[in-house]
């Protein structure tokens, strides 16, 4: 009996022992898989920083990236001053004016009359570089693709490219740059009839389709691209700006065309001369219809203006767009 229970006690002995082996495995198992991260919950380090002390971009990862890298000291969260400031403005005015501005830093924006349609005129050279460089993406186009000028494309309204004459050559590229730095019209003329000739005979449609943006049709169902208004002219920045049309090099590419050009009347004349400006005039004498519209790139403040007066002279459209204009730029970098 003794052998028996010496033999059942290490039995007993051994099994207690693996019993503990087995528990402690399980343990191990359960506290491992507790400290791993889940592959579909994100993981949130815990900091030991105090409140407002954030150095690196995950410090307060429960708050938006731009928090922790204190970009959010460039938001600005009122603009109602400014509004009241632009009213003052206007009320000068006797004429029908046209007021968009966005805040890029943080989206907030304020407007009068910007739903309000009126010719496009040159503002439609904006649209039409977008859609022959998304053309050159698909590989429909090349930019070192050569076109011949014809006279039909000669027009002495707006630009100097029509003293070259007839019969000379430019790539799509040159007067694609031509067309964006002098708003001129034969270049915009080459490249709308070099698109026709390759069997596109509305090169706005994808554009603006794409975007959401609005256009008119005619009678005949015909689409129309002769008016617009400051909400899609803006959102022609914002597209740009972001790169969400063309791509981010050919939309830098346009942005850096528009800030080369001459023409600083309007919403440059508002701002300081280190300050860029990528913009797009545009203009009907015959109604007295002007406008000005792009990115003002104030330091760490970007916004978009859009200023446009009807029923006034050039003079005093450019004096009321500029006016606009230094108010939204002192108001943006002095907040």
């Amino acid at each position: 009996m003794e052998k028996e229970e010496i033999i059942h006690t290490q039995k007993s002995f051994i099994r207690w022992q693996i019993t503990i082996i087995v528990l402690l495995v399980a343990l191990i198992g359960v506290f491992l898989y507790l400290r791993s991260p889940k592959s579909n919950t994100p993981v949130i380090q815990k900091s030991n920083l105090s409140i407002g002390t954030a150095t690196t971009p995950t410090d307060f990862p429960y708050l938006d990236p731009d928090v922790n890298i204190n970009l959010n000291q460039h938001y600005i969260i009122n603009f109602k001053p400014l509004e009241e400031i632009f009213q003052t403005i206007q009320s000068k005015y006797s004429q029908k004016t046209y007021i968009y501005f966005d805040y890029l830093n943080n989206n907030l924006w304020i407007g009068s009359n910007n739903t309000i349609p009126f010719l496009a005129a040159s503002s439609v050279k904006v649209p039409l570089a977008m859609a022959i460089l998304k053309m050159v993406e698909d590989g429909n186009f090349s930019l070192s693709q050569k076109y011949t000028l014809a006279e039909l494309n000669l027009d002495s309204n707006f630009g100097t490219l029509y003293k070259v004459g007839a019969n000379n050559s430019f790539t799509l590229g040159q007067l694609l740059q031509i067309m964006l730095v002098n708003s001129d019209n034969t270049a915009m003329n080459a490249l709308y009839t070099a698109m026709k000739l390759d069997g596109v005979n509305d090169p706005f449609h994808n554009v603006y389709t794409s975007m959401g943006w609005q256009y008119e049709t005619t009678d005949n169902k015909i689409p129309s691209y002769q008016k617009i208004d400051m909400d899609t002219l803006s959102n022609m920045f914002i597209a740009l700006y972001e790169g969400t049309y063309d791509t981010p090099q050919d939309s830098n590419m346009i942005l850096k065309y528009l800030d080369d050009s001459d023409f600083n009347n309007a919403i440059v004349a508002g701002v300081p001369e280190s300050v860029g400006v990528s913009h797009k005039i545009g203009m009907d004498d015959t109604d007295m219809t002007y406008r000005d519209c792009g990115i003002v790139y104030a330091p760490q403040r970007n916004y978009i203006l859009c200023v446009g007066s009807a029923g006034a002279s050039q003079d005093v459209a450019n004096q009321f767009m500029s006016e606009i204009s230094k108010a939204a730029y002192d108001f943006v970098t002095n907040n």
